[in-house]
């Protein structure tokens, strides 16, 4: 009875050992993908802003001359 019950057990006490490897090196790799997705986020920020800075300046350049040919 206890040679069946071996391979389970034994099983078992991996299952745990390797869970508790994943659960170290998880909190690394958590942190790095959080961190990636922080340092995409500002980068996109980043180019939104100055597309928006640079749209706006074209649209009153071109509305400033438009109304000068306009007068």
């Amino acid at each position: 009875m206890m040679k069946s019950l071996a391979p389970i057990a034994l099983t078992g006490v991996a299952a745990v050992i390797l869970w508790n490897i994943l659960q170290i090196l998880m909190a690394p790799v958590i942190a790095w993908i959080i961190g990636m997705l922080a340092l995409g986020l500002k980068i996109g920020l980043a180019v939104l802003t100055i597309s928006v800075a640079v749209y706006g300046a074209r649209w009153v350049m071109r509305n400033r001359a438009k109304s000068e040919v306009d007068a």
